[in-house]
C-alpha cells in the first residue's frame, strides 16, 4: 500500500475508531447506570467527539450520532423518537465547527481558552440539539436548559479531560497539517 492511499484511508479509519470508541463508552455508560441504579451518568462519547471534530472538522460529529446508537437500542422510546432524540439531535454538536469553517483548528488545539470556548459553544449546540428533541418529542419547552444543567458537570469532565490531552502534540491537532508539520520536526514529545 503506498503512502498516499495509507494517508487517504486515515481519516476514515480514524473516525470509524472514534466512532466504535463513544459507541463502546455508551454501552459501559447505561451498564453502569443500570448495575448501580443511580442518577449519575457520564460517557466519554461526547469528549471523543470534541477530539475528532477538532481532528477532522465538522465530519467528527458523525461520532456523536454513532455514539447515540446504544441509547437508541436501550431506550424504552419508539424507534423513530430514539433516532431522533440520540442519533440526529447530536449532530447539533457539529455546528460551533461548521462556522468556524476549513480555518486551521490547531488554533483551537493550542489556545487554552480557544479549546475552552469551542467545547463550552459545543455544549450549548448539543443541548439546543436535545431541547428541540424535546420539543418535537413531547412539547416540553425547557427541554435544552433541563438538557444543560443535568450534563453540566459531563462538561466539566470533557474540559479537564481536553485540556489534559492537549498537553501531549498530535492528540488534539488538526490532521490536514500533522503529517506535514511531523515531516520536517519529528516526532516531538509535547507541544511547542
Amino acid at each position: 500500500m503506498n503512502k498516499t492511499k495509507e494517508i487517504f484511508l486515515f481519516p476514515y479509519l480514524d473516525l470509524l475508531f472514534f466512532s466504535i470508541l463513544a459507541a463502546v463508552s455508551e454501552i459501559m455508560s447505561y451498564k453502569m447506570l443500570e448495575f448501580w441504579n443511580s442518577s449519575f451518568y457520564f460517557s466519554f462519547s461526547v469528549v471523543l467527539c470534541l477530539i475528532s471534530m477538532i481532528r477532522w472538522g465538522a465530519a467528527g460529529a458523525a461520532v456523536a450520532m454513532i455514539g447515540g446508537i446504544p441509547g437508541i437500542l436501550f431506550s424504552p422510546m419508539p424507534l423513530w423518537s430514539g433516532i431522533l432524540f440520540y442519533s440526529l439531535s447530536n449532530a447539533f454538536i457539529g455546528i460551533p465547527m461548521m462556522v468556524y469553517g476549513s480555518r486551521n483548528r490547531d488554533t483551537i488545539a493550542d489556545g487554552h481558552v480557544y479549546l475552552l470556548l469551542y467545547i463550552f459553544l459545543s455544549h450549548c449546540s448539543l443541548s439546543a440539539g436535545k431541547g428541540i428533541a424535546i420539543f418535537l418529542l413531547t412539547g416540553e419547552t425547557t427541554g435544552a436548559k433541563d438538557y444543560f444543567g443535568a450534563t453540566f458537570f459531563t462538561l466539566m469532565i470533557n474540559i479537564i479531560v481536553c485540556s489534559v490531552l492537549q498537553m501531549r502534540k498530535g492528540l488534539i491537532c488538526d490532521m490536514r497539517y500533522y503529517f506535514t508539520d511531523m515531516e520536517g520536526e519529528g516526532y516531538g514529545n509535547g507541544r511547542d
